[in-house]
């Protein structure tokens, strides 16, 4: 089993991803020291714009803040985004050298392979949410009592949904690839985003859109505020879902191979 994961961490370039993740954080690291969000002073000229619409002084800190908060969200996005391409990755690099038929000669129990699959994925969403963690304390650990550190502290609240959708994405697309191949798999995929971007193109075109009119990131703390309870209840019962349906994802792309070598022995 070790074999297969390590094959998997080298087949998506793992050594060259762990350096530029680790160069990343000690960049975000010296940039948030350089520049602390827990200044009082007040920018000449600088003005913002309040909840309440308002004009109100900027201070250089919360300047700061508004910047380098962008970077910790980026990274979640990241984190949802590529646990995904690393999915089709070690699938389509199995395809090309054979790796499965190999395996299938080997000592091995007849779900180790997909097992493997299903482990390092999980491995790396793992590592993700907690390099995405590592940058919230970072930039909390010198960043003002301003909005920038409110919508962080939400957004860290929600990070175990966050990482929960990297999961559900893998549990989806992981049954496709291993029993269809990348290729159909990747056609599957393509057909049901196209769906769904047509799906959003109407609503677009024919749906109500004034809903969005008042919508801003303050929209979304001063919801959170209110629904505290729902958002903890998201962060607790979300990624357990997501884990019990990859988990049955596991059981049921065992399931259908299964079958097929039956298939294929008869």
């Amino acid at each position: 089993m070790a074999g297969l994961l390590y094959k998997d961490f080298i087949g998506i370039k793992g050594k060259r991803i762990v350096g530029i993740l680790a160069g990343c954080t000690v960049l975000f690291l010296m940039l948030r020291f350089v520049f602390p969000g827990n200044v009082d002073t007040v920018l000449a000229g600088g003005m913002k714009e309040s909840e309440t619409r308002e004009l109100t002084e900027l201070t250089v800190g919360e300047l700061r803040d508004y910047f380098l908060v962008t970077l910790p969200m980026l990274l979640v996005v990241c984190g949802v985004m590529l646990p995904s391409t690393w999915t089709a990755a070690i699938c389509r690099n199995d395809e090309k050298n054979k790796t499965r038929q190999f395996t299938g000669a080997l000592p091995l129990d007849k779900n180790a392979y997909i097992a493997s699959k299903y482990i390092f994925i999980g491995i790396a969403v793992y590592v993700l949410f907690s390099l995405e963690t590592t940058w919230i304390i970072i930039f909390n650990s010198v960043a003002g009592d301003n909005f920038s550190r409110e919508l962080l502290a939400y957004i860290s609240s929600l990070l175990t949904a966050f990482s929960g959708i990297s999961l559900l994405l893998a549990a989806i697309e992981l049954p496709f690839f291993l029993t269809l191949g990348v290729k159909k798999g990747y056609m599957l995929k393509t057909a049901i985003l196209e769906g769904i971007a047509l799906l959003v193109t109407a609503y677009l075109l024919f749906g109500n859109l004034r809903i969005f009119d008042n919508f801003n990131i303050y929209v979304f703390v001063n919801w959170c505020e209110e629904h505290l309870v729902i958002v903890m209840l998201i962060s607790i019962v979300s990624p357990v879902a997501d884990i019990l349906i990859f988990w049955l994802s596991y059981r049921l792309t065992c399931r259908i191979n299964q079958n097929r070598e039956v298939e294929i022995d008869g």
